[in-house]
């Protein structure tokens, strides 16, 4: 099973990643534009992963699996 999506506001991480891509925006961005984040919240770690991976179909996770995705990227990234 892959997550791909805000449940809530049914917007895949894909358009999401579109906007991200185009605009720049971050997740609180992201979630005032698009509302995600803002109904349950079960999205926004995975939103995160998204953000620092580009991955937009992810396997389920823990927030703590999220959070060590997202910090190895940033500092793979970091000089």
């Amino acid at each position: 099973m892959l997550v791909d999506r805000c449940v809530c506001h049914q917007v895949t991480f894909r358009e999401l990643k579109q906007i991200a891509d185009r605009d720049g925006a971050d997740l609180e961005e992201l979630s005032r534009r698009t509302h995600c984040g803002t109904g349950c919240g079960m999205c926004r770690p995975y939103i995160e992963v998204m953000l620092a991976t580009g991955r937009t179909e992810l396997p389920v996770m823990n927030e703590g699996e999220c959070a060590r995705i997202v910090f190895d990227a940033r500092r793979a990234k970091t000089p």
